[in-house]
């Protein structure tokens, strides 16, 4: 645990929430090298008095300026606005000498003249952006706070970058940026983002997805003793076992009733079976309603792969975060980015590379499976997608080929993979030097 005094320190620490930039958004090409800070917005206020006249959606604006040396914006143009011809150029016009830019960049040096972009967005009535429900305290922050930073007692910062779901979790977090480098704030800012919550994003009455937000995340330097526990804490294992999702959803809380979805985090001690004990509740959210505590049943079917002789791990602790949605809504986890444990080497693909194209003296094919995973990580009941050439079995091997891969079932942000469906391309190419008429092959490959 740390220390009384470490910890006030942390709770003079913040997180707060900002719409995103231009450099946060696919708008337009992204700015290289030096990032621009904005520490001051376009008050309320001011954005729902400029709402152009006869405009009846959201709206948005992309400016180009100049900074000056006071961390105005300066000379600006529209570069692009959506929709187009409703005066959404024009109000960002308006508005725009509110915001502030800090003065100096990362080395100290002036930003006077540097290109600077800045994406102004215009709230329809009824209309929402994403906002807290719950943010990280203090001691959320002291959970987290980087080992080497602590080492050396200095504080840091760190922005992340994520996208926000109809039920308010946060997907697809990056890192922005992070001072001092090397201190791992990054790393920890993304830690604690499965702990967020916030309202999403709503467009003409519903919840939509794809709300972003820039979180920046302070952490002041620790003062006092020394922690007394500096226990390492290991993120996204590779779990050789999660639970299903139909033990996850047969753990939905009773005193949930009536909510649409919950979370919960985790730290647990990983066994030398692999296994969690002593899990505690780090996070919960809402509060009360028994979120935690089903976190916990679960906590009994994770499983890690650990050598038998790993002497290390009684020094190990994991965070596991988790995503409660009522089983009797509709299933929005969505697999876009699976992360593989175990995949084929080049040797693997060729001892499964198809006969009939060998015959044929076809060199190189194409193909897709698509499969249903496991809360393994394997990839079961495939069926091929597509095949090129056709007619050769090119589709026959990708199949083979994902029932010898398996991929991370637990996602970064608390599902599980189990059930979704996953389509995964492959490339086979063969050595013009080898036999036209091999061997049957046989399965082959490495993790």
């Amino acid at each position: 645990m740390l220390s009384r005094k470490i910890l006030a320190a942390m709770l003079m620490a913040g997180v707060s929430l900002t719409a995103a930039h231009a450099d946060d958004n696919d708008e337009g090409p992204p700015q290289t090298g030096w990032r621009p800070r904005f520490v001051t917005s376009v008050p309320d206020a001011k954005m729902k008095a400029a709402f152009p006249k006869g405009a009846t959606v959201t709206g948005r604006a992309l400016l180009g300026c100049v900074a000056t040396k006071d961390g105005k914006l300066a000379d600006c143009k529209v570069l692009k606005e959506a929709p187009a011809g409703q005066g959404f150029g024009e109000a960002a016009l308006s508005v725009v000498g509110y915001e502030r830019i800090k003065t100096t960049d990362e080395t100290g040096a002036s930003v006077e003249g540097r290109p600077v972009k800045s994406l102004l967005e215009f709230l329809a009535p009824g209309d929402a952006n994403p906002d807290w429900i719950r943010k990280p305290n203090g001691r959320d922050l002291a959970n987290v706070f980087p080992k080497a930073a602590l080492d050396k007692r200095v504080g840091g910062r760190a922005t992340i970058h994520c996208k926000v779901t109809v039920e308010g979790f946060l997907d697809a977090c990056k890192v922005r940026s992070e001072e001092p480098a090397g201190m791992n704030f990054g790393a920890a800012g993304l830690q604690l983002a499965p702990q967020f919550r916030l309202s999403p994003k709503i467009r003409g009455g519903k919840a939509v997805p794809g709300g972003d937000v820039s979180i920046p995340i302070i952490w002041e330097a620790p003062t006092g003793a020394a922690p007394l526990n500096t226990t390492p804490i290991v993120l996204d294992p590779p779990w050789t076992r999660v639970p299903t999702q139909a033990e996850v959803a047969a753990v939905w809380p009773k005193g949930a009733a009536g909510l649409s979805s919950g979370q919960a985090a985790l730290r647990c001690v990983l066994a030398k079976t692999g296994q969690l004990r002593s899990c505690d509740v780090i996070s919960e959210e809402p509060r009360g309603k028994g979120f935690g505590r089903a976190a916990q049943d679960l906590s009994k079917l994770f499983q890690v792969n650990v050598a038998p002789d790993d002497k290390h791990l009684r020094d190990y602790k994991v965070d596991v975060p988790f995503r409660f949605r009522d089983p009797a809504s509709p299933d929005n986890r969505k697999l876009t980015k699976p992360r593989w444990v175990a995949t084929l080497t080049p040797e693997g693909m060729a001892l499964i590379y198809p006969e009939a194209a060998l015959k044929a003296k076809v060199l190189a094919g194409q193909a897709a499976a698509t499969c249903v995973v496991t809360a393994e990580g394997r990839l079961a009941n495939c069926e091929a997608a597509r095949e090129t050439p056709a007619g050769l079995d090119f589709g026959a091997a990708a199949i083979k080929a994902a029932a010898l891969m398996r991929m991370n079932p637990w996602t970064k942000e608390g599902d599980t993979l189990d059930g979704l469906k996953v389509t995964v391309p492959f490339q086979f190419s063969m050595d013009s030097s080898a036999p036209a008429e091999p061997a049957k092959p046989a399965p082959g490959g490495q993790p």
